[in-house]
């Protein structure tokens, strides 16, 4: 896609960061979601439930105590909101099945996802599964939605603080028709609504889309009834120099070096989102860590489960529970909240 975007900077001059990311990875046919092997140890990236199945499992105990607590409504719109290659949701519908089989009967499995390759990968791995492309689409009833590693791909304006004024951050070229990035003469329409807690040559960053689909979901769970449980890599509560990041190949590497063919992606501002949610009228939970999410869950106890049950694969099972829940990887890094209508109990976990 290298090629597109140096054409349409060439007739139509500088683009933003957000148009960039939206075209580089939603694409049809060319974006990054369409390609075969993003997600997975062969892939460019390796997500919580690809790390081990108790990822998973320990999701589908949360929404069980979700169902139990609430009177054990049926029907239930189970939907995974960027489902990557269907591992957690298959681990999900498995672990429900076997320790609530009522509740697993009472569940229609969706996937909300864009790409048709990754389409054919969820249908394969959980083929009683559906799938819409709009959020629009829901269907109407009582929702259970997860979106894990999901709103951190929804695009991102970037702005720096220049002489007490924000500009937008760009991506132009060089003299030699390489794509930079480079900052807006005149301050941005968006001014009045950035923050005024920064100083010169900082990064703020507006999700625009996202501001869009957390409100649009949080009205449809008030109006529905459910819970939305989102996992995914925290925002702090300042990030002075941005948090775009591109990775291919496990490896970070420049944002701009090749569209199409790597992963990009930027932290989410849970706080953000939390705000945005109660202005909806839903109540939030969290966030807290992913660490303190799983170990509440039980964890500890499933991983000595699953080593009785796999005495050989001992080492790889510790490792796996380690990465998910390590202080110094994911285990904080990523940050759980649920945004839920009001009359619906979640477990207290958090």
């Amino acid at each position: 896609m290298k090629d597109h975007f140096i054409k349409k900077i060439k007739i139509q001059g500088p683009i933003s960061i957000s148009e960039y990311m939206a075209e580089a990875i939603w694409a049809p046919k060319v974006g990054y979601y369409d390609s075969e092997n993003s997600i997975g140890k062969k892939g460019d990236f390796i997500t919580g439930p690809e790390i081990s199945q108790m990822f998973g499992e320990l999701i589908g105990v949360f929404f069980t105590e979700c169902w139990k607590i609430n009177n054990k409504p049926q029907p239930i719109y189970f939907i995974d909101m960027g489902g990557g290659n269907g591992t957690m949701m298959k681990d999900i519908l498995r672990t429900i099945n076997k320790i609530a089989p009522v509740f697993f009967k009472s569940l229609h499995p969706y996937f909300l996802e864009n790409s048709k390759t990754l389409q054919k990968r969820q249908q394969q791995v959980v083929p009683n599964s559906n799938f819409i492309n709009d959020i629009e689409k829901i269907p109407p009833g009582i929702l259970f939605l997860t979106a894990n590693e999901f709103f951190d791909c929804f695009p991102v304006h970037q702005f720096v603080k220049l002489n007490g004024h924000w500009h937008e951050r760009l991506i132009d070229l060089d003299d030699k028709n390489k794509m930079r990035f480079i900052v807006s003469k005149r301050p941005s329409k968006y001014e009045n609504v950035l923050p005024d807690n920064y100083t010169e040559g900082e990064i703020c960053e507006l999700p625009s889309s996202l501001i869009q689909t957390v409100n649009d979901l949080a009205k449809r769970i008030n109006q529905s009834g459910g819970v939305l449980l989102i996992i995914d890599y925290a925002y702090e509560d300042k990030e002075p120099y941005g948090t775009l990041q591109a990775v291919k190949n496990h490896k970070h590497i420049n944002p701009l070096l090749s569209p199409g063919s790597c992963d990009l992606s930027c932290k989410v501002n849970f706080k953000l989102v939390s705000n945005i949610a109660k202005q909806a009228g839903s109540n939030i939970k969290g966030p807290i860590s992913q660490k303190t999410f799983f170990e509440n869950l039980g964890i500890n106890i499933r991983s000595k489960q699953l080593i009785k049950m796999n005495p050989n694969k001992k080492s790889e099972i510790i490792d796996a529970a380690n990465r998910l829940t390590s202080s110094k990887g994911m285990g904080n890094l990523f940050k759980v909240m649920t945004i839920s209508n009001k009359n619906f109990k979640v477990p207290e976990i958090f």
